[in-house]
């Protein structure tokens, strides 16, 4: 009998003291709930993420794969994927990208770009040297192309709508 009026009177004490913990700041879930009205920054104070004189321009050190063997538009949901397959001059090229070289007339042009490898000369098979990237077009940018072309360093090809 003593037993349960021990627990009892444990758990209304308990609970008694949870309405003070709610409204404290012991609470987790009263750390973030308030939002208050704060006064805009002024634009010429804001600082930029880059400086003004900071400007970083990046060149891309890949090379041109050596010929470019397959090449295929698919159609998408969001337009359309351009894959194409190419060989590099030697094994080990990695970091295989189409690059945007621009839109002309209908025509975009692609670079297929790799990264050569450092100080492995190996040739192989062709099959071996074998490498395919992708590269998605947009369905707004869609429009206004015709024809798909990716450039090698030897040879180019093309696919038309």
């Amino acid at each position: 009998m003593l037993r349960p009026i021990l627990l009892g009177s444990a758990i209304v004490l308990t609970l008694s003291g949870c309405a003070q913990i709610s409204d404290s700041r012991l609470n987790p879930f009263n750390w973030f709930g308030n939002s208050r009205e704060a006064v805009a920054a002024d634009p010429a104070e804001r600082r930029p993420l880059v400086p003004e004189g900071r400007r970083v321009v990046v060149t891309d050190a890949r090379q041109l794969v050596t010929q470019v063997t397959a090449l295929t538009v698919d159609r998408a949901a969001t337009g359309a994927v351009v894959r194409a397959t190419g060989l590099a001059p030697t094994q080990g090229f990695f970091n295989a990208e189409l690059v945007n070289a621009g839109v002309a007339n209908g025509v975009l042009t692609l670079e297929f770009r790799a990264q050569a490898p450092a100080g492995f000369e190996a040739i192989g098979t062709p099959r071996s040297r074998q490498i395919t990237a992708a590269y998605v077009i947009r369905s707004n940018d869609l429009a206004g192309i015709r024809t798909v072309r990716v450039q090698a360093a030897e040879n180019a090809r093309t696919s038309a709508r």
